[in-house]
This record gives C-alpha cells, structure tokens and sequence, in this order.
C-alpha cells in the first residue's frame, strides 16, 4: 500500500500560547457580556442590548449571554458538516431559539443554508443577478467579465437569501459562502469528527440512496478513480454535464462527503475549493493548510464528535444562551463570575419571575443506521481509501484535538475563579 500522507503540523510553543491567550480573550468577552446584562438601571431593571440602540447599546455580545438581542442581526452561526453531530446541535440551537421568544417577547430571525439540494448555487445565482454581474464556478464577473469578491462589496441592503436580516444562522456549506454572504466575522461553532468514523457513519446513513447497497471498498474505489456516479445523478455534473473524470461537483454529496469533506467546507479561497473535490489532489497540502488555518483562527468555538458533551458544555459557557435550563444556567454563571471577582445579583436580564419551564436538553439525532446490506465492517482496505481520501481530514481532525484541549483547559480556568 501507499504511503498516506501526513499534511498536519503542530502549533509551536508560541503559537499554542497565542492561541490559548485568543481563548482566554474569547471566555472574557462572554464573562464581560454577562457582567453587563446584570447591570440594573435605576428601576432595577437588567440592561440588554434590547434596552439600547444598535450602536450605543451596553451589551456589544448579546448571544455571549441568557438574552438574546432583538433586531441585530448576524450573532451567531453553526458550520455544520453533514454526520458530525451537527443534526444534534442544530437541533439544540432551534430550541434555545425557541425558548428565546418565551423570554424576551418576540422571535429570532433564523436562517440556513445548504449546499445539498442546491441551495448555496442557488443563492449565488441571487446574489449575481441582484449585483448585475454573472458567477461561474463560484467566481463572480462584473460587465466586463473582470471577477470580483463580494465580500468586498456592500450587500446588506440586498438580503439574499435572508443572509442580511437573519440573527442566526446554520451554514452546511464552506467558509467560502460564510464570507460571500457576509457572515466571516460573526460567532461561530463547529464540530470535528475523526475522518475514518464521519466516513463510516456517512456510508451507513446513505447507503441505500446514494451507493446502492455496494461494498464501501468498491464505492471508494470507484470515488478514487473518478468513476463513481450516484444513482440519482448518473454520469451528470454541474448543470447536467457529462462530469470532467476526477473532478466531482460540490453539489454532488455522494461522492464529495467521502473526499476530505471537513477540511473542503473550512476553505474560505474559491480558487482552493474549487480544485477541492478533484481526486487527483492537485493542491492538497495548501488545502490542508488553509483549512487548519482557518479552524484555529475563524472559529469562536469548536467541538469534538467524539466528546461531544464536553463539547456542549463548552459552546454552554461561551453561549449562555444555549444552556439546557436558563435559570440553572444563571445561578452557576453567577457563582463563577463571584469567584472571578465581579459583582452580580444572577438575574443576567432575565426576565422578574421568569421560569425555564420548556429546557434544552442536547438530544442525539440522525444517527447513523446499521447495515443491512453492502458493508458490515470495516476491512483494513476500506479504512486504507477512506486515508487516502481524506488526508486533509486527518490533519484538521488533528488539528482540532489540538485546540480542544487548549479550550478545555481554558474553561477549568472560568469555572475555577483562575481567568
């Protein structure tokens, strides 16, 4: 067998300091925002960001606390890729979004996206029409076929897509469309799973829509030599095209979610993602790269699947307002902070008598189903072509074990009164 290749690179002592400092700041700002919605005004009552105007309101954070903001949009966002727990906290985010209208009177303004069914090419072809230019290959072009970023164009006024409006949103597509959309400096969670088990349970969940039953040996072979086709897009590409051989579309996620699919949805460069689903891996290590890169510094939070409620608990203490009980939440955070040195009474602007009857509990959902044909278990062949598929994976995994522990040891810092 071939040798896989090794794309991931430690943080260096300096850089594991700079980057726990990053976390350190990350966890104040979140204590700071709690400090701030305990403030009572002269009525005693908890100053909110709901209380203020957009611009000279106390609370800068309002998704760092219980409450939160009504209006401001662009809080908080989810990276979600697909068999990596994301269902689950999706799941969780719509009921702390739920409970959110209980709390403050109205509801929050919640938006997502996706790649599967289209929905990112959709939205992108929105967005060109409405800036009077064209986009091919997620490349955009004015008048005169010069290409552009709209990144750096203003498009709030536009709302495609209700990218503009929403508060919050789930994106089950690449940084690449977070920064199109204008979403690149809001708060963001994730979650990494080990490459080979994400693999698996992606086979599993679609084995009969998508593989048609076969050996998972035999579709990642055929993935490999750029044969594979799934059953519902046979021999089809971008637009119905006879597909390049070796080059899948994003939109095909059969094939594309066993082809180093985490490291493919982290590239905010449209020139990276669009060699990303080509086999041959023409620039795999500056996909490696950029993909880590961007997991250490874009990202506000992250989680592992495979700690997934240390990794609840976690995004629980930076986003308070996904706490599984409210006023649980309040008296634990108010204890925290005392030992941290501040002074608060716990309401944390919620509201007098308020009472977390409905809870968040984090539920496990759209697990992965046991075969009932094609592949029972994995042969040492099989996790071989799924290495050999997803080396960037694997150093984004890696990656990502690497900050979780920093993050870990950050947390024990607020809770024991040491930030």
């Amino acid at each position: 067998q071939e040798e896989i290749p090794d794309y991931f690179t430690p943080l260096t002592p300096d850089e594991r300091t700079e980057l726990k400092e990053r976390l350190r700041a990350t966890v104040r700002a979140t204590r700071d925002a709690l400090v701030l919605s305990d403030r009572e005004d002269g009525e005693g009552n908890g100053l909110t960001r709901r209380d203020q105007s957009v611009d000279d309101g106390p609370i800068s954070s309002p998704q760092r606390t219980l409450v939160l903001g009504s209006g401001v949009p662009k809080q908080f966002m989810h990276m979600h890729h697909m068999k990596t727990g994301g269902t689950s906290l999706d799941g969780l985010i719509h009921c702390a979004l739920s409970r959110q209208s209980d709390v403050k009177g109205d509801s929050v303004n919640y938006s997502r996206m996706s790649e599967c069914g289209s929905g990112v090419r959709s939205c992108m072809g929105k967005l060109a029409k409405e800036l009077d230019a064209s986009v091919v290959d997620n490349v955009f072009f004015d008048k005169d076929e010069t290409s552009f970023d709209p990144a750096d164009v203003e498009i709030a006024d536009l709302n495609v897509c209700k990218t503009s409006e929403a508060e919050v949103m789930s994106y089950c597509a690449s940084l690449h469309a977070v920064r199109t959309f204008g979403w690149n400096e809001v708060d963001k969670v994730t979650v990494i799973r080990h490459p080979v088990e994400r693999a698996w349970s992606m086979y599993r969940f679609s084995l009969q829509r998508c593989y048609d039953c076969k050996e998972m040996k035999e579709v990642l072979r055929k993935v490999a030599d750029g044969t594979f086709a799934a059953r519902r897009h046979p021999k089809l590409g971008e637009g119905g095209k006879e597909k390049e051989k070796f080059v899948y579309s994003p939109n095909d996620s059969c094939a594309v979610q066993l082809i180093g699919h985490q490291a493919t949805n982290l590239l905010s460069s449209v020139e990276l993602y669009n060699v990303a689903n080509d086999v041959r891996f023409p620039r795999e290590k500056e996909i490696a790269d950029e993909a880590v890169r961007n997991l250490r510094e874009v990202f506000t939070w992250i989680g592992l699947t495979d700690r997934i409620q240390e990794s609840i608990d976690g995004m629980r203490t930076v986003f308070p307002f996904l706490s599984e009980n409210l006023n649980d939440a309040a008296a634990l955070f108010g204890d925290a902070l005392k030992k941290n040195g501040e002074k608060v009474d716990g309401s944390f602007s919620l509201p007098d008598g308020y009472i977390d009857e409905k809870g968040c509990p984090f539920e496990h959902r759209n697990a992965g189903k046991e075969p009932t044909c094609g592949t029972k278990e994995m042969d040492e062949e099989t996790i071989f072509l799924i290495n050999k598929l997803t080396a960037r994976d694997m150093a984004v995994y890696k990656a990502a074990v690497e900050r979780f522990e920093l993050q870990q040891a950050v947390l024990k810092e607020f809770w024991d009164g040491s930030l």
